[in-house]
């Protein structure tokens, strides 16, 4: 009997049968989807998929293979003279199939060849005819009637090395096998890996999330409003749609994707977070999953599962119905890394939405839109929404000759009436405070130290009632605190101040009554102007917009000096005026348009990160190094090292146990929940206060202060100062 693995000791054709049985599923729920743009015929496209599952890994009957079983099990190893190091089971797979009895043509070979050869992607030794001949001379023919008997299917009777001459040069791009054999490897990949993992492929449920959007808005505003059933009719089509906040976009995206499998994405975990709850109770539909770097950490804070890793497996193996994810677990596929093939025929047969793209820099929207014009081109189908839309990302999907129906839908509440004023947002705080005695205050600084630098001015003069949040909290503190604010924001009764950065623009959903904030470019000003008067119409003489255009921070490093500039000089038209919700998508189209952007280093970043994505070169980038690409950033976790020496025993029992995995799991998600996430930047500013995590190396331990009030304080401690 030969094994595939050891971690629930299965056999080569136990597993091989899960795949099948998994391929079943896949092609009773996606069949249509999944072939619709593909240039061979489709009845051929399942058979040679099937021939794929069947022999992927037959080659794992291999001498050596099978000793690495042996050797994990304890058993004897069997003499051979040949090494897995040299010859690995997928390159061996192919020579079983049997040619003559599937009437393989010369496309058909290259297609099924190339898939199995491929779908391991690491590092290995180019394969050896002559070493491979002996093989199968002296290990594999001496067997082969065992093996027959073994698999019950017909295998090779000439094994011979003839494949090799087809996967010598990699399927590509811009080959006519391309889109094609990115189906049949990606989807190998994911029947491969839910196998493995257990797992069905798909949610195969009946239930349409646009029924349940139905009953949600029949019980809340009685009927859809303009734009749900504009989407609703244009289920099948590709939207790019603006619409201003509390507009309805969540049900209106949900309505397009009318039961169909989903990927639903936005800028921030916290906001992702939101969406999932929102979809999962609020609407009441269960079959959606969470994917993003802290995912199994927030479904376990839930307590809503008796198996939070098992949900979030489903997430991570692509199998729910809709996931709510960051763009970074699904666009690395743009990097065309070893392996994108399995989230790129994923998307073949899927719905992505793009909810606030003008959230993100240029050169991460460079990304989306190439991802959007590659979705396009095998099939898939995407929906881009938001509150403003640069008009040179309009542009470029126009340029990339990708079909789209484009809608507007504004409401004609007026909600803000913004006062600018020419000074620092520090020198105005005695009347912060005083309105903040009747009235809920937010005030959201640029940067971090900003914030903090307000919130201890505040502390200093006696200020009751404020609040402080940022991104330098661990993840306990944070998650705490953003539970705090949107508490705030629900009570009627509550009065007083929450001091916050740019991590509310578009992630938690919350309402205030006054907005004090330092000046940043348009598009980011706008969302934040929607946590103000969100739901309401404003109908006060006084402003309720306060922006601050005096030395406001992260001018240059997070925003764009000469586009901040502009967007001070647009506004100052609006100055003590209502601002429209028009008017604000007009703003940004003409902020955005090329004649403003001219010479500006925001279109040259945009510019620069398109041209970089048309000449990367396939499989040279890794998985890992994609995602951190598309982050646009790299970071790295630390834990302050009070809080390192509060939890020591909990380090040293991680680092003591190796035999129970799913304790060992839990308890590194524990740690996670201590640490903080840093740019690499930062990270080399404070690099004489970082110290190496003995029990756990990946983590650096912060000698700096930290309190669950203020967060970490980046400057040394006996040279810590602030201006208060």
């Amino acid at each position: 009997m030969d094994y595939a693995k050891t971690e629930q000791l299965e056999t080569i054709k136990e597993h091989t049968d899960s795949l099948l049985e998994n391929l079943k599923i896949l092609r009773k729920i996606y069949e249509k989807e999944i072939i619709k743009v593909i240039n061979i015929d489709k009845k051929r496209f399942w058979e040679l998929l099937e021939i794929i599952c069947k022999y992927h890994d037959i080659g794992k009957v291999y001498t050596p293979f099978q000793n690495i079983i042996r050797d994990k099990l304890g058993k004897p190893l069997i003499q051979t003279k040949f090494s897995y190091e040299i010859l690995k089971h997928e390159q061996l797979s192919p020579i079983f199939i049997p040619v003559e009895k599937y009437k393989l043509t010369k496309d058909e070979k290259l297609l099924v060849y190339q898939v199995i050869y491929y779908h391991h992607e690491r590092e290995r030794k180019e394969i050896n005819s002559q070493y491979l001949e002996e093989v199968i001379k002296e290990d594999i023919e001496p067997r082969i009637e065992e093996i027959k008997e073994e698999f019950g299917y017909e295998i090779e009777k000439n094994l011979d090395t003839s494949f090799i001459k087809y996967i010598r040069n990699r399927i590509k791009e811009r080959d006519k096998l391309y889109i094609e054999y990115c189906l049949l490897k990606g989807l190998l990949h994911r029947l491969d890996h839910s196998s493995s993992a257990n797992l069905k492929i798909e949610d195969d449920t009946l239930e349409n999330i646009a029924d349940f959007i139905d009953v949600f808005i029949t019980s809340k505003f009685s009927k859809p409003n303009k734009l749900q059933k504009f989407s609703k009719e244009n289920k099948n089509e590709n939207l790019v749609v603006i619409g201003s906040t509390g507009v309805g976009k969540t049900e209106s995206a949900l309505y397009w994707s009318n039961g169909g499998k989903t990927f639903f994405t936005l800028p921030l975990r916290t906001s992702i977070n939101a969406m999932y709850d929102r979809i999962e109770n609020t609407i009441g539909y269960k079959h959606v999953g969470l994917l993003h770097s802290t995912a199994i950490e927030y479904l376990e804070e839930k307590e809503e599962f008796e198996n939070e890793e098992e949900k979030y497996n489903q997430s991570k193996n692509l199998c729910e119905k809709i996931t709510t994810c960051t763009i970074d677990q699904i666009f690395p596929f743009v990097f065309k890394y070893k392996g994108y093939e399995k989230i790129y025929a994923t998307l073949a047969y899927s719905k992505i939405v793009i909810d606030e793209v003008q959230a993100y820099s240029p050169e991460i929207v460079a990304v989306i839109l190439k991802g959007l014009e590659m979705i396009n081109k095998i099939g898939g189908k995407f929906m881009l929404m938001t509150a403003t839309l640069p008009r040179i990302y309009k542009e470029e999907l126009e340029k990339r000759g990708i079909n789209f129906k484009f809608e507007q839908y504004l409401k004609p509440v007026k909600r803000h009436k913004i006062k600018l004023e020419e000074k620092e947002i520090i020198e105005d705080l005695e009347n912060i405070k005083k309105k903040a005695k009747k009235k809920k205050v937010l005030i959201i600084a640029n940067t971090v130290n900003k914030a903090i630098e307000i919130y201890l001015k505040l502390k200093k003069q006696g200020t009751k009632n404020i609040n402080l949040l940022h991104a330098r909290f661990i993840y306990n503190d944070r998650s705490n605190k953003e539970k705090e604010i949107q508490e705030f924001s629900n009570n009627k009764d509550e009065k007083g101040i929450w001091i916050t950065t740019q991590i509310v623009e578009a992630s938690i959903d919350i309402e205030f009554d006054y907005l004090y904030t330092e000046m940043s470019t348009l598009d980011s000003l706008f969302q934040r102007l929607g946590r103000c008067y969100r739901n309401r119409e404003y109908e006060e003489n006084e402003d309720n917009i306060h922006i601050y255009t005096k030395n406001a921070s992260g001018i240059k490093y997070i925003y764009d000096e000469e586009i901040n500039k502009k967007s001070i000089e647009l506004l100052k038209k609006y100055d003590e005026k209502i601002l429209e919700e028009t008017t604000k998508v007009e703003l940004v189209d003409k902020l955005y348009s090329k004649e403003m952007l001219e010479g500006t280093k925001f279109l040259d970043k945009f510019i620069s990160g398109r041209n970089a994505l048309e000449n990367i070169l396939d499989y040279k980038t890794s998985e890992k190094v994609a995602q951190k690409l598309l982050r646009n950033i790299e970071n790295v976790n630390v834990i302050p090292k009070n809080i390192y020496e509060q939890n020591l025993d909990l380090f040293k029992e991680y680092d003591r146990e190796n035999k129970d995995y799913a304790r060992k799991s839990m308890l590194k998600r524990k740690i996670d929940k201590l640490t903080i996430s840093i740019t690499e930047k930062t990270r080399w500013r404070i690099k004489d206060r970082l110290t190496v995590n003995p029990y756990y190396k990946e983590i650096f331990i912060a000698d700096l202060k930290y309190n669950d009030e203020t967060g970490l304080l980046l400057e040394k401690d006996e040279e810590y100062e602030l201006r208060i």
